[in-house]
Formats: C-alpha cells, sequence, structure tokens
C-alpha cells in the first residue's frame, strides 16, 4: 500500500542550484526597499507617549 500525499517528505533545496542562487542572492546586499524601511525615523512623539499612558491607566482603573 502506497503512502498518502501528505505524507510523503517534502523535497530538500540543497542542489547546486540552490547553493548557486543562494549566494548570488547574498552577494547582492539588502534590497534597496529594507535599506530605505531601516533609514525611517522612528516616531517617539509625545501624542503616542500620552495614548500608551492613557491605556495603561484604564487597565489599571478596570483592574
Amino acid at each position: 500500500m502506497t503512502r498518502h500525499v501528505i505524507d510523503h517528505a517534502a523535497p530538500k533545496a540543497e542542489g547546486a542550484r540552490v547553493k548557486h542562487f543562494l549566494d548570488l542572492a547574498r552577494k547582492e546586499g539588502v534590497h534597496p526597499a529594507i535599506a530605505e524601511l531601516n533609514q525611517r525615523p522612528a516616531e517617539r512623539g509625545a501624542r503616542k507617549v500620552q495614548e500608551f499612558l492613557r491605556i495603561e491607566s484604564e487597565e489599571k482603573a478596570g483592574a
């Protein structure tokens, strides 16, 4: 009796083509979209802090 379709092991990506592809991807460096996202300034405004404090005070009042 043969195994069910789901019971078969998944093929492993260990071939020479996969290794070559990964080498090329690593040599290309970081994608420009990722670099742009990393350069965005973090929002640390007073309004955000006020909202966190409001939520915390509501949680303490409800507990």
